[in-house]
């Protein structure tokens, strides 16, 4: 793991300098952003860590300018209190002064295995290979932002999602459709609000952006990846503690992503796996051998790019690896591997099971999972 490090005049990265050589972590020192960035050719740097009180630019254009130059490296932003919404975009982490600097030296350094399985050359000029790729979910990332403040109000919440009408029409016809069958038919976003919530709201307005991208995947359905995707957050969201119930909505409603991007690499190969899919008991290790990658490590790519918190990135990456989620106490990862399984009828790993002593409770499971399909 190599760091970069971009302090401001106050030297607050001097500290966590010293302690990433501690933890045999390679960092670099730089005071001057434009200097920093002429090293890049002469380095390969995982992480970046750049101060608020930089000279000759801002954090933002730094970061920004690091993700459009040098893509694969994970961007972090070191602040007083996180209150910038645009340097917090561009930011897979934005870490305030006040927390522990050995946290954050761990943190940093436990990415390695992550970043390196997203990173790798295969993964990057496949993404790279896609002539056009889904865009970022702009109107919900907004909406998340303003949520943040607790003194926001319905007004202001269907202000942002009203200003893609045709957003509001897929939001109300997919609400409708999947939350009030036999209801009374929603006719504006407010009276969707206070009908269903913020929350279930925003997973809806998440879903209709994200697959409002329809390509054109022979034996694909869009609708029914975006039903399964929205069935995954719901139903992972009932498993984790109530602070990580937005983590586990974000991660479900993103964990197939992947999917559309893997299967626009190249139509031939695609029409190759949906052919021998029907054939095999391992989707995953079908993607891998044919496209040399599979659709969590794709996804897990794209949300880097699109600067997603790492800890929905790890979630999208391990969602078909449950050997990778037992050394952790569970939590956002583990329940996405859990609702997805047991939606698709699959059979949950037996360590998996075991590690979190599930076997009283799979029945129970299985019935709620019904109730989400």
């Amino acid at each position: 793991m190599k760091v970069l490090l971009i302090d401001g005049q106050s030297a607050s990265l001097r500290s966590l300098n010293d302690l990433f050589q501690q933890h045999q972590c390679s960092s670099v020192y730089f005071e001057d952003p434009i200097v920093a960035l002429k090293s890049f050719s002469k380095h390969q740097f995982d992480v970046v860590i750049c101060a608020e009180d930089i000279v000759r630019t801002t954090t933002f254009n730094f970061l920004k300018a690091v993700s459009i130059k040098y893509p694969t490296i994970v961007r972090t932003a070191y602040t007083t209190k996180r209150e910038n919404l645009e340097v917090e975009r561009i930011s897979h982490y934005v870490f305030e002064k006040a927390q522990n600097d050995i946290e954050i030296v761990n943190t940093i350094s436990n990415l390695g295995t992550s970043k390196k399985s997203i990173t790798k050359k295969v993964i990057v000029k496949a993404v790279a290979s896609v002539k056009t790729l889904p865009s970022p979910p702009k109107v919900y990332l907004q909406l998340n932002a303003v949520l943040k403040n607790r003194n926001s109000d319905s007004d202001k919440i269907a202000e942002i999602i009203s200003q893609d009408p045709s957003l509001v029409a897929k939001v109300l016809q997919f609400s409708n459709t999947a939350f009030l069958p036999n209801g009374k038919k929603l006719t504006s976003i407010t009276e969707a609000i206070t009908k269903m919530g913020v929350e279930t709201l925003s997973c809806i307005v998440m879903t209709a952006e994200m697959f409002s991208y329809e390509p054109d995947i022979p034996n694909f359905s869009i609708q029914e990846e975006q039903l399964h995707s929205l069935a995954t957050a719901r139903f992972a969201a009932t498993m984790v503690d109530k602070t990580l119930k937005n983590d586990a909505l974000l991660a479900g409603l993103l964990h197939d992503i992947g999917k559309l991007v893997l299967f626009e690499i190249d139509k031939a190969l695609t029409i190759k796996y949906f052919e021998n899919s029907s054939r095999t008991s391992s989707d995953i290790l079908l993607e891998k051998r044919i496209f040399g990658t599979d659709h969590c490590q794709i996804g897990a790519y794209l949300l880097h790019i699109w600067s997603f918190p790492y800890e929905i990135i790890d979630s999208v990456l391990s969602h078909h690896s449950p050997e990778k989620l037992l050394d952790k106490p569970f939590g956002v990862s583990q329940a996405i591997y859990l609702a997805s399984t047991l939606l698709k009828e699959e059979e949950l790993d037996n360590a998996f099971v075991e590690k979190f002593n599930l076997k009283g409770s799979l029945e129970k499971l299985k019935k709620m999972a019904d109730s989400f399909r």
